[in-house]
């Protein structure tokens, strides 16, 4: 009767699309280069953590709407991810140097 079958439909729908690996990768890679840049774990890992993830989807996204084409893998934006997540973990961890402060006498 023409057409693909039942067997390839599922397994092709159950196929994990790359982008599930790549980002968090990438956003593990730049949390932990951007932690040993600055020298210190510290609290704010957690919103670090974050904000690379954000940064890595953001700068993807911006990357490809650009046309930002410096280092690409597949349809990832390699460079424009990268950026994009070390400028949100340094506004975070600006951010939260302007918190409060607690003085303790």
């Amino acid at each position: 009767m023409g057409g693909a079958s039942f067997g390839q439909t599922v397994s092709a729908s159950r196929r994990m699309p790359p982008w599930l690996i790549w980002f968090p990768l990438l956003a593990l890679v730049n949390l932990l280069v951007f932690i040993a840049i600055r020298g210190r774990w510290g609290k704010s890992v957690l919103a670090l953590a974050v904000a690379a993830v954000a940064g890595v989807v953001i700068g993807d996204q911006v990357g490809g709407r650009t046309g930002l084409e410096v280092l690409r893998i597949g349809d990832m934006h390699l460079v424009a991810a990268s950026v994009g997540a070390q400028v949100l973990m340094l506004a975070v961890s600006l951010l939260s140097a302007l918190g409060p402060i607690r003085v303790e006498k």
